[in-house]
């Protein structure tokens, strides 16, 4: 073995306990930190087959309720009141 392919080994060895490292400790984070970072728990499950862990896509479906701020306020008000 010559001495290149001995130091490849090294830090290929490195770089897969940094992913490791890496992954333990975002998952130990909740679904709203990951979420707030982009990150996708189910990519980083897959550890490094999953790269890169960002979310691909986020869809949010507006609310079928619309009410606006103020009509809200008077509502929670109004009820207090009574």
């Amino acid at each position: 073995m010559n001495i290149i392919k001995f130091v490849e080994k090294i830090y290929t060895s490195f770089e897969a306990f940094g992913y490791a490292r890496a992954a333990a400790e975002l998952q130990r984070m909740s679904d709203t930190q990951l979420l707030s970072l982009g990150l996708s728990r189910q990519k980083i499950q897959q550890g490094r087959a999953g790269l890169p862990w960002t979310i691909d896509t986020l869809i949010i479906k507006p609310s079928s309720k619309q009410t606006s701020q103020a009509a809200s306020n008077q509502a929670n008000f109004s009820h207090k009141a009574a």
